[in-house]
């Protein structure tokens, strides 16, 4: 499996033995899925009895708290309290924290254009998603854009990074089902890389517990201290299904989040939202280099819309082929190749039955890459997303941030910070490809979509 990389053995076992089959990691059977209509019964209608994700290593403390590897009404209750930073009021007051750091983003890309050099923007935009995850997530500030090798990234990066053995830790808390993989090789690794930014947390908790009058900061953090002290935020009916939490929200408590909890939130936060936003940005910023008409064709769409204003969340969702192009990223280059799901009681699905405790997989790039629900899957078309396409959709082929209950919490958030970035940069520059562009990403082996060349293009200014 690792000469092939874990993404490219689902086509091969898809090719070989259709939409449904069985497999064996070491002893343990799993179901892999790869029909929507099996996904969606799993994942909504027999959600409760798929609560939870599959982990087979013993997870410490840290770990168990995550608001993605959590189980059952532990993980209800995470999702409760974390669900209001995402609401549109919140997205709201974002703004300005993600305008100050696009400051220096228009910066880095003057700077990279009057170069007139190549540029791997992989450093570009993760440098800008880490100031976005620091400000918005902790009330700080972090060099990130001015300095790509400061502490943070360059630990962030080691966490991410290496070989499809070395970062199986973060890989759990983003894709919980990978874990069980890098543990049949590398049990033991708790930490690793992990261990700089427990410790960050840590700090950044303690200290912000002894500034006086927060509340009016407006950011993850302090949401949860706030829970921590009168127990988490009363949401209206409106909210509750603006954030899809219909169906989690029924199970209340008065208690408050422990430390152990705010600082397993903060870790996920930190390595999820760094590097799953930056990895769209980058594979968009190639795709467009590749497709100059589609790159036009949204220049236009930002132009006529905007015309002068400062990107916000309201106005950016009137950018519709916007929207596709991010969209279509997404589907060619889902971060998460994989989703999971285990049986808590022994089941009956369309006729398949499914024993307790079988881990099931649904492997995401193969639904993506079906020509059966798309046409030219291997060529980037944003009109996949056209409304008239997207009427005609089957749902549950497009799974990008997941689906049902458990969907990510987070994908407001990186709609926006995304959306935001390319109407700043598209507005002035231009990406071209270049000698160094590949015309095909190359991928490392890794549990993760990660390119193995870094991904370089030109910026030049309009």
């Amino acid at each position: 499996m690792s000469k092939k990389g874990f993404h490219n053995i689902f086509f091969d076992w898809k090719e070989k033995y259709g939409d449904k089959y069985g497999i064996f990691f070491g002893s343990q059977p799993n179901l892999v899925i790869s029909d929507p209509e099996i996904i969606k019964d799993l994942m909504v209608k027999n959600f409760s009895n798929f609560t939870n994700r599959p982990l087979l290593f013993p997870v410490d403390e840290y770990s168990a708290n995550m608001v993605n590897i959590a189980k059952d009404d532990h993980w209800k209750y995470l999702r409760t309290v974390l669900a209001p930073s995402y609401s549109s009021k919140r997205m709201r007051e974002m703004v300005p924290l993600i305008e100050d750091v696009l400051k220096t983003f228009e910066k880095n890309l003057n700077k990279i254009a009057d170069s007139k050099e190549a540029t791997d923007v992989t450093i570009l935009f993760s440098g800008y998603t880490m100031e976005v995850i620091a400000s918005t997530g902790f009330g700080i500030e972090v060099d990130s854009q001015e300095d790509p090798d400061s502490p943070i990234v360059k630990n962030a990066r080691k966490v991410i990074a290496g070989d499809f053995f070395k970062s199986f830790q973060a890989v759990a808390i983003i894709f919980p089902i990978l874990a069980k993989l890098f543990n049949k090789f590398k049990p033991g690794m708790v930490f690793g890389n992990m261990r700089y930014f427990l410790d960050f947390c840590k700090v950044l908790l303690e200290e912000s517990k002894k500034v006086e009058n927060q509340s009016a900061r407006k950011n993850l953090l302090q949401l949860m201290l706030d829970a921590q002290l009168e127990g988490h935020e009363k949401l209206d009916k409106k909210t509750e299904h603006e954030l899809k939490l219909e169906n989690i929200t029924d199970w209340r408590t008065k208690r408050g989040l422990t430390d152990l909890e705010i600082i397993a939130q903060c870790m996920v936060f930190f390595i999820a939202g760094f590097q799953t936003t930056a990895s769209t940005l980058s594979y968009f910023a190639h795709s467009i280099a590749m497709n100059p008409d589609v790159q036009e064709k949204l220049y236009q769409e930002i132009e006529e819309k905007l015309g002068q204003e400062s990107p916000n969340y309201d106005n950016v969702q009137k950018l519709i082929y916007l929207d596709m192009c991010m969209a279509e990223t997404l589907r060619m280059y889902p971060v998460g190749t994989v989703l999971s799901r285990e049986s808590k009681e022994d089941c009956i699905v369309k006729g398949m039955k499914i024993p307790k405790d079988t881990a099931v997989l649904f492997p995401i790039m193969c639904l993506h890459y079906d020509p059966r629900y798309w046409t030219e899957p291997e060529k980037f078309d944003p009109e996949h997303f056209s409304e008239e396409n997207k009427a005609k959709q089957i749902p549950f082929t497009y799974l990008p941030f997941g689906g049902g209950p458990r969907i990510c919490a987070g994908m407001r958030l990186a709609d926006l910070e995304f959306k935001m970035a390319v109407v700043q940069m598209l507005r002035k520059f231009r990406l071209v490809a270049c000698d160094k562009t590949e015309k095909k990403i190359e991928f490392a082996l890794a549990g993760i979509l990660k390119p193995k060349n870094g991904i370089w293009t030109k910026i030049e200014h309009r």
